[in-house]
């Protein structure tokens, strides 16, 4: 069995704020490492190391996550090596290895796990990292004093990988203010005379430290991107509601239609089904019995499932056209219905309503309609 360890315990000074929970694509930081990590099938238990502060806020956020593996929270400490210790204590003595990373590196892929994995079968432990590209100065008083010589150079990346029993071994034979001045476990390794073997990391694993990095990752993030468009209309008949994205909403119109008739959340399934290039809501839903007077929310909940891991929705525009009764009042009110049933947050749903404007040529007084674009990223 082997366990990760998601260091996540920074204050965020540089960043203004904690970096580990800021929104990247929909989802806190340090989700993109807990996703990949949950994902592996070379990791059998994760630790996810927070600040006191931020451990009932992620115990919350995780109450829904989806996983087959224990997913323990540790409280950090003041240093990243405290931080690390307090999970690396906690492992049991069945466990081989031990993958370490840094939250803030958001960008990891499933193969460099496997790839550590494997050359820590002839070696104590390994780490990424990538050589020095540009040339280095020794600077004092603003002036160059000398140049130094790169070649051998390199930057120290993470997840890193160790032989567990061995870096237990270490952790013991120092004590606390010793632990502290090594910056990573692979220079505390090296210390003892162990052999960590350096993988040629050449794919981006940028590092956030400061607000402008999250909106580089970003960019990185969302280099693919496609786009969807849907477009649904119902007759208005007499009734007490009307149901809008989720949200009902009292008034002498009901719509008429075999579902409930959410004519909002039928585009936003046609545009996400457009994005994804799997047909119509028809398709998938026709009008048979099983769907009769179903939520429409609920045939929405039925395509999200059928979306990719490494996809995500990255803006949704709406706009509805109906004359009454006036949206205007409701609109926040739809917005967290809707944003509740896709799992996104509200500031990326943009909702606009409006009228036929006594149009004789479009009349919509006994109907209503809904036009929505939807937008995806899809992560490398």
């Amino acid at each position: 069995m082997n366990a990760g360890v998601i260091v996540a315990g920074g204050t965020g000074n540089r960043f203004g704020s904690y970096k580990q929970t800021a929104v990247l694509n929909n989802k806190p930081v340090y989700q993109h490492s807990l996703d990949v990590f949950n994902e592996s099938i070379l990791i059998d238990i994760i630790y996810l190391v927070l600040p006191n502060d931020l451990l009932g806020q992620v115990e919350k956020d995780l109450s829904t996550y989806q996983s087959n593996k224990s997913i323990i929270l540790c409280e950090g400490g003041d240093t990243r090596a405290d931080s690390v210790y307090s999970a690396i204590q906690k492992l049991d003595d069945d466990k081989k290895l031990v993958f370490i990373h840094d939250a803030a590196r958001p960008l990891i892929k499933n193969h460099h796990i496997e790839e550590l994995a494997d050359a820590c079968k002839k070696n104590d432990g390994a780490i990424l990292a990538h050589p020095v590209s540009d040339t280095l100065k020794k600077i004092k008083n603003d002036k160059i004093e000398f140049t130094i010589d790169r070649s051998n150079l390199w930057l120290a990346e993470t997840p890193q990988a160790f032989n567990l029993n061995i870096l237990h071994s270490c952790y013991k034979n120092l004590g606390k203010k010793e632990q502290q001045s090594f910056t990573d476990e692979a220079s505390l390794l090296e210390h003892f005379g162990h052999s960590i073997k350096v993988i040629h990391n050449r794919s981006q694993n940028i590092k956030i430290t400061h607000k402008e990095d999250l909106d580089i990752t970003k960019g990185i993030l969302c280099k693919n991107t496609k786009m969807g468009i849907g477009i649904d209309f119902h007759s208005l008949v007499d009734g007490e509601c009307l149901v809008v994205g989720g949200h009902k909403i009292k008034c002498e119109f009901a719509s008429d239609a075999h579902s409930d008739g959410d004519v909002l959340t039928h585009a936003v399934t046609d545009a996400l089904l457009g994005a994804l290039n799997l047909g119509d809501i028809g398709e998938h839903f026709p009008n048979n019995p099983e769907y009769l007077n179903i939520p429409s929310t609920e045939l929405l909940k039925k395509i999200l499932k059928k979306v990719p891991q490494n996809v995500t929705i990255g803006m949704i525009d709406i706009s509805v056209v109906l004359n009454t009764p006036k949206l205007s009042p409701h609109k926040k009110d739809i917005k967290s219905s809707l944003a509740k049933v896709l799992g996104i947050n509200e500031d990326i749903i943009s909702i606009k309503a409006t009228t036929t404007n006594s149009l004789r040529f479009l009349d919509m007084s006994n109907g209503w309609g809904c036009e929505a674009i939807v937008t995806l990223h899809y992560e490398n």
